[in-house]
C-alpha cells in the first residue's frame, strides 16, 4: 500500500511540472489598444506587411494561410495583435451581440503556434468584405494611415500600407478564391468610390476593442467626409482621387506619376468588370438548368452593369483629358507610351503594343484565357458597344461583337 502511495506521489509531481493548456487562450494579453499602439501598428503595416507574409517559409505560423481578400485584411490586424500580446475582438457575425477574440479556448489542446493558426483560419471563415463594415468605421480623407482598409462590401477590400509624399494611398490585396498566395502590391489608390447608402464602405479603420460595441459615429475619427466628397463629383473616380492626393500629400504629384497611377487604376477597374460578367452567365446557366430563360426584374438588376460601365467610360474620358492637360508627348516616358497606345487615333506599332499588353490585359471572364487589349476596350466603350444585360452573351458584354445586342427576355 505504501508503495502504491509512493507511486502515486510521483505521479501527481511529475504531472504538476508538465506544461498545461487547460483554457488556455489563442495568446495572452500584455497590452491594450491605444493611441501609441495605433502608432506602432501603423509603423509596422508601413515596415513588416509584406507581399510575402503567408508564403515565407520562415515565419511558420503563416505559412501557406489561405487567405481571400477580406482574410489578408483581418489577418493584419490579427497578426500584430498577437505579435505584440494585443487584444484581438471582432464581432460574431453568427451571434449578435457576441463577439470572435483571442480568449476563446477552443483550441485548448494545441501548442501556441498551432492555436494561432487554427484561430486565423476561424476568423477567415467567420469573416467577409461584408462583416468588415461592422468592424471598422469611415475616417477622414486628410486622416488616411498605414493599417486603415478599404472596403467595398460584397465585392473587394483592401490593405493601405503606404501613403507617399504625393498623397498616393498604396494598397495590397489578396483575391478569390481562397488559397495561399502572394499578396497584391499595387502603388496606386483602391479603384473604388464610396457609393454605399449605408456608408458601410470607404476608406475606413478598425474598432478598437473597448469600442466595439459603440456605433460608428461614435468612433475616434469618425467622419462622412469621404460620402458627401464622392456623391458631389458624381462618383468620378480620378477627381475624387486627385483630392484625396492633394489632401495627404506633402508634394504635387508629377504627370507621369499621376498617369501611373491612373493607368494602374483602370487597368484593376476593367478586370474588375469581368467578375461580374462572370457572376451573371453563372447565373444565368444555372436558372436556364432549371428551366428558366430569363431573369427576373430583382435578379436583373443585381447582375447588370450599367452603373459600372457608365463608370468605365467616365474613367476613360477623365484620363484623356488628364493627358490633355499634361500636353507634350514624352517618349522617354513608360506611362505616357502605354497611355499613347491606349489613346492614339493611329494603329500604334506592334512593339508598343506588346509593351502595353505586357502592362496590362482584360481578363473577360474568370478560369478562361479570353482576353482584350486596354485599347481594344477603349474602343468599344467609345463605341457604345458594350453591353450592360446580364442576359447577352459574352461577346456582347465586352463589345467583341459590334451590332446591339437584340434582347429576347424582358430589360428592366
Amino acid at each position: 500500500m505504501k508503495r502504491i502511495f509512493s507511486l502515486f506521489c510521483v505521479l501527481l509531481a511529475l504531472l504538476t511540472f508538465l506544461p498545461s493548456t487547460a483554457s488556455a487562450d489563442v495568446w495572452a494579453e500584455e497590452n491594450q489598444w491605444d493611441d501609441l499602439w495605433e502608432g506602432r501598428y501603423r509603423q509596422w503595416v508601413r515596415t513588416n506587411w509584406k507581399d510575402d507574409i503567408f508564403m515565407d517559409p520562415s515565419k511558420p505560423v503563416y505559412y501557406k494561410y489561405e487567405n481571400d481578400c477580406a482574410d489578408a485584411v483581418y489577418a493584419m490586424r490579427l497578426i500584430f495583435a498577437f505579435e505584440h500580446r494585443l487584444p484581438f475582438v471582432i464581432n460574431n457575425r453568427d451571434k449578435a451581440g457576441q463577439v470572435v477574440s483571442n480568449r476563446m479556448k477552443t483550441w485548448d489542446n494545441l501548442s501556441p503556434p498551432q492555436r494561432v493558426r487554427r484561430f486565423m483560419d476561424y476568423v477567415g471563415d467567420m469573416t467577409s468584405s461584408e462583416s468588415l463594415r461592422n468592424d471598422t468605421y469611415p475616417v477622414a480623407l486628410n486622416d488616411i494611415q498605414p493599417g486603415d482598409v478599404y472596403v467595398a462590401p460584397g465585392v473587394h477590400s483592401y490593405q493601405i500600407v503606404e501613403v507617399t509624399d504625393a498623397g498616393i494611398a498604396e494598397v495590397m490585396a489578396s483575391t478569390t478564391p481562397k488559397q495561399a498566395r502572394y499578396l497584391l502590391r499595387t502603388p496606386s489608390f483602391p479603384f473604388y468610390v464610396p457609393e454605399d447608402k449605408r456608408l458601410g464602405d470607404g476608406y475606413r479603420r478598425f474598432k478598437q476593442p473597448q469600442n466595439l460595441g459603440k456605433p460608428a459615429s461614435a468612433q475616434p475619427g469618425y467622419s462622412e467626409e469621404q460620402f458627401r466628397l464622392a456623391a458631389e463629383l458624381n462618383f468620378d473616380y480620378v477627381a475624387f482621387t486627385d483630392i484625396i492626393s492633394k489632401k495627404l500629400g506633402k508634394r504635387e504629384e508629377k504627370p507621369d506619376e499621376k498617369t501611373m497611377r491612373l493607368l494602374l487604376a483602370l487597368c484593376m477597374y476593367a478586370n474588375d468588370r469581368s467578375v461580374y460578367v462572370y457572376d451573371a452567365l453563372w447565373y444565368l446557366q444555372k436558372i436556364r438548368g432549371e428551366g428558366r430563360r430569363c431573369m427576373n426584374a430583382r435578379e436583373y438588376d443585381d447582375h447588370s452593369t450599367p452603373g459600372r460601365d457608365k463608370r468605365l467610360k467616365m474613367f476613360f474620358d477623365s484620363i484623356r483629358r488628364h493627358l490633355d492637360r499634361v500636353g507634350r508627348f514624352d517618349s522617354r516616358s513608360q506611362p505616357a507610351r502605354w497611355a499613347k497606345a491606349v489613346f492614339s487615333n493611329d494603329q500604334p506599332p506592334q512593339s508598343e503594343m506588346k509593351h502595353l499588353n505586357d502592362f496590362c490585359m482584360v481578363q473577360m471572364t474568370l478560369g478562361e484565357e479570353y482576353y482584350m487589349t486596354l485599347r481594344e476596350l477603349r474602343q468599344n466603350v467609345d463605341a457604345g458597344s458594350l453591353s450592360s444585360d446580364p442576359n447577352a452573351p459574352l461577346p456582347f458584354r465586352w463589345g467583341v461583337v459590334k451590332e446591339p445586342f437584340r434582347a429576347e427576355c424582358p430589360t428592366y
